[in-house]
Formats: C-alpha cells, sequence, structure tokens
C-alpha cells in the first residue's frame, strides 16, 4: 500500500474521478456563471452582451443592498452563535455532563440531520397564529401571556429572528461536535500540570484549553461563514423571503431574478458577488490568525 502511495501515477488514478466530478458539477458551473455576468437576458432567446453593466447596476439596485444587509444580519446572529453556543454546549459536554455525555451528544446531534425544509416546515407550525395556534402561541395563551401572541414569521418585527432563531437550532449540534472532537484531543497532562500549579477548572479552559483549540476554531468560523452566506431552504420555507423583504437574503434574491424574472446575467453577477464575500471574510479570517502567530 505505501509503495502505490508514492506512486504519482496511481495518485493521479485515484484522484482523477474526484478532480473529474468537480470540475463539471463546481468549477464549470462557476466559470459558466462569471460568464455570464459580462450579458442581459436568457441564454439562447435575447442574450446580449452588456459589459460590466451588471456589476454597475449593484450599486444602485436598493433590493441587493436590503438583502446584502439582511444576509450580514444572519451572518452575525446566527454564524457567530453557532460558533459561540457550539463552544460553550462542547466545553458543558466535556467537563460538566461527563456521565451523560453520549446521550447528551446524540440529543444535540439530532437536529443536524434533519433536513432543513424538514426543520423549517416544522417549525412553520410551531410558530403559527392562524388558523389555530401553533405550540408556542398556545403555551403563552396557557400561561395568560396573551399580549405576546403574534405570527412570529409573519411580523416583520420578528421575521428574521425567527430564522435566526430555528437555524440556530439546527445547526448548533454540527459546531458543538467539531468543537468536542478538539478539546478530546487535547493532551490531559497539559491539564494536570495546570492544577499542580493551582490554577481552577475556569482559569485552565481559558489559559490553555482554548488557546489549544484555536485551530479547530478558525475551522469552525469558516464553516460556519460558508453555511451563513449561502443559507437558502430555512427562509424560504419559513417566510418566503418576506414579510415584504425583511427576510429575503441575497441567494433568495439571486433565485428570482435568475429563475422568476429570467435575468440570467443579472442573477449570476448576484451569485458572483456572494463568492466573493465569502472568499473575503474566509481570508480575512485566515490573515488574523496569521498575524497572531507571527
Amino acid at each position: 500500500m505505501e509503495k502505490i502511495l508514492r506512486d504519482k501515477k496511481a495518485i493521479l488514478v485515484f484522484i482523477l474521478p474526484a478532480i473529474i466530478a468537480y470540475t463539471a458539477v463546481v468549477f464549470f458551473p462557476m466559470c459558466q456563471s462569471f460568464y455570464f455576468t459580462f450579458f442581459e437576458g436568457t441564454p439562447n432567446v435575447n442574450f446580449e452582451f452588456v459589459g460590466l453593466q451588471n456589476y454597475a447596476k449593484l450599486f444602485g439596485d436598493v433590493n441587493f443592498k436590503e438583502s446584502f444587509l439582511t444576509t450580514m444580519q444572519y451572518f452575525f446572529v446566527t454564524g457567530g452563535g453557532w460558533i459561540v453556543f457550539g463552544l460553550i454546549v462542547a466545553l458543558m459536554l466535556q467537563y460538566g455532563l461527563n456521565h451523560f455525555s453520549n446521550a447528551a451528544r446524540t440529543i444535540i446531534y439530532l437536529p443536524v440531520v434533519i433536513p432543513g425544509v424538514a426543520a423549517a416546515a416544522l417549525f412553520s407550525k410551531v410558530l403559527e397564529v392562524t388558523p389555530t395556534y401553533g405550540l408556542l402561541n398556545s403555551l403563552l395563551d396557557v400561561m395568560g401571556l396573551d399580549s405576546l401572541i403574534r405570527g412570529w414569521t409573519g411580523d416583520s418585527a420578528t421575521a428574521m429572528w425567527m430564522v435566526c432563531l430555528v437555524d440556530l437550532w439546527k445547526g448548533i449540534g454540527y459546531y458543538t461536535i467539531i468543537f468536542y472532537a478538539g478539546l478530546i484531543n487535547v493532551p490531559p497532562e497539559v491539564e494536570e500540570a495546570a492544577r499542580i500549579d493551582g490554577a481552577g477548572k475556569l482559569t485552565t479552559i481559558w489559559k490553555i484549553v482554548l488557546p489549544l483549540l484555536k485551530p479547530v476554531t478558525i475551522m469552525c468560523v469558516v464553516l460556519a461563514i460558508m453555511n451563513s452566506l449561502k443559507v437558502y431552504d430555512m427562509p424560504l420555507v419559513l417566510t418566503d423571503g418576506g414579510p415584504g423583504r425583511v427576510t429575503t437574503v441575497l441567494s433568495i434574491y439571486m433565485y428570482k431574478i435568475a429563475f422568476t424574472k429570467w435575468q440570467y446575467g443579472y442573477g449570476s453577477t448576484i451569485a458572483i458577488v456572494m463568492l466573493v464575500l465569502t472568499i473575503v471574510l474566509t481570508q480575512v479570517v485566515m490573515r488574523l490568525d496569521r498575524k497572531e502567530n507571527v
């Protein structure tokens, strides 16, 4: 086996199917989308070359700006929540629930395996107000808190927060397991040495464990950036981008422009902006990490 892995031809044979699949499914469509940004209309119908007009159009598109701000709100609330609460829950599993960690890990990770559409459909029933109260409003009614009853996903003041909360519930287990895997790989002798030197549990976690967990944290931040900026299914099923445009993130706006209004060129431009935004934020995180290590 070791001889095969040293053979460059054998390595090429192993990775060639993955390279072909990636090129056909990811790289080629991405290049085609970039090519479409220089055109206006629908391919093979009335596709006209317009140069950089689609990019210039972004700066005057109020709907694009609103969708961009909505996406950033989702990124900071949900993406940040995945990291913060995922780390907190992982620390609880490692240091506070030793006797029940297996059952707790299963319960925490369970929402991750639920399809996003199914989770959104479930919570649309939990949060509904008509024709009958959903679970949340029913509980508020039983507790005599009638003033708090509302259409949570139909109210512009709460719709986006509900989308963020539901996706936070669904995704937190994913980051918890990653953090937990990092925690169990922290050398026990390092923590033991800190305890011998008189450090308490909180001090050990803050001064020893978290710094050693930095590579895992960076990976989780990068994953959170990618997963939060491309969100689509949760706001679509829960609110369809409404009420009004309150929950219309960039992915939904891009889809409606390209496949409802048939403006493939402009829709592709929005997709490229999402790609560039993801790359930029990821590179910012990586560069900050490098500067701290210098």
